[in-house]
């Protein structure tokens, strides 16, 4: 299955500043797919994206996958993605 990935701001830099990209997986939840992600991108990705004391997916990132954020879906991280998903990342946002 092929699935689209936007990164943006910090995350796309992460990502060699890339606008999208597709990678093809036999099957992924979003956990699986942001582990992949790191596999190919390294360690500055993955400082982004995962809790370095818990190594799980920092509750500071937003994941959206077809525009949802992950928190409305049923799984949550390990909704199981299908062929043509499109998976957005968003790192932290300030403002005030």
């Amino acid at each position: 299955m092929k699935i689209r990935i936007k990164g943006y701001l910090t995350l796309k830099r992460a990502m060699d500043n890339m606008p999208a990209l597709e990678m093809e997986m036999e099957s992924a939840t979003i956990t699986d797919l942001l582990e992949a992600l790191s596999n190919r991108f390294g360690k500055n990705f993955r400082n982004l994206v995962f809790d370095s004391k818990t190594e799980k997916v920092s509750g500071q990132i937003r994941v959206f996958v077809n525009g949802r954020h992950y928190t409305f879906l049923l799984k949550r991280m390990n909704t199981e993605l299908k062929d043509g998903d499109e998976v957005s990342l968003f790192p932290p946002l300030a403002g005030g």
